[in-house]
């Protein structure tokens, strides 16, 4: 597979692993389970955005608030729901929602599963910084850093695009 662009279909079999958000304590995780992208995605308007990992400084100062302080609007552009994946295991992606105080499933946090390594998009072993919209199976924006900002894969560029 590679990288996806605008127009392509979201591919088929793609799976991250997920726990569903629960309770306040950092310290206390779920059971993991899979979360069926491709399913998923079929279904709802859907923004995926990649980090290289949880907690880290670009991720956890802007990356990341540029979605949970633009949630009203992206669901007022259709928006079902944002899911964030990383490098990291489903339990820290799990503890770094609760670190942010993500208490729904509008944003979620799942681990990669190797899809960033499919399409190309990675750094070294760990995720790539990207953002792909998808809009009920169709890719309609899909863009990765060059650089150490968030200047296409945040919130505020994907916004107007959807």
């Amino acid at each position: 597979m590679s990288a996806l662009k605008v127009g392509d279909s979201f591919p088929d079999g793609v799976k991250f692993t997920y726990i569903a958000p629960s309770g306040e304590d950092i310290t206390s995780c779920g059971i993991p389970g899979p979360y069926d992208a491709s399913a998923e995605f079929k279904n709802k308007k859907v923004i995926l955005v990649s980090v290289p990992g949880a907690f880290t400084p670009t991720c956890q100062a802007s990356h990341l608030p540029s979605y949970i302080n633009n949630r009203e609007a992206l669901k007022a552009k259709g928006v079902d729901q944002v899911v964030v994946i990383a490098y990291n295991d489903a339990f820290v992606m799990s503890a770094w929602g609760k670190a942010n105080n993500v208490k729904d499933d509008f944003i979620i946090f799942a681990d990669d599963n190797g899809f960033s390594k499919s399409i190309g998009w990675t750094l070294g072993e760990r995720t790539a910084r990207y953002a792909i919209a998808v809009d009920h199976g169709k890719v309609i924006y899909a863009n990765k850093e060059e650089g150490k900002g968030i200047d296409v894969s945040g919130a505020e560029a994907v916004l107007p695009k959807l």
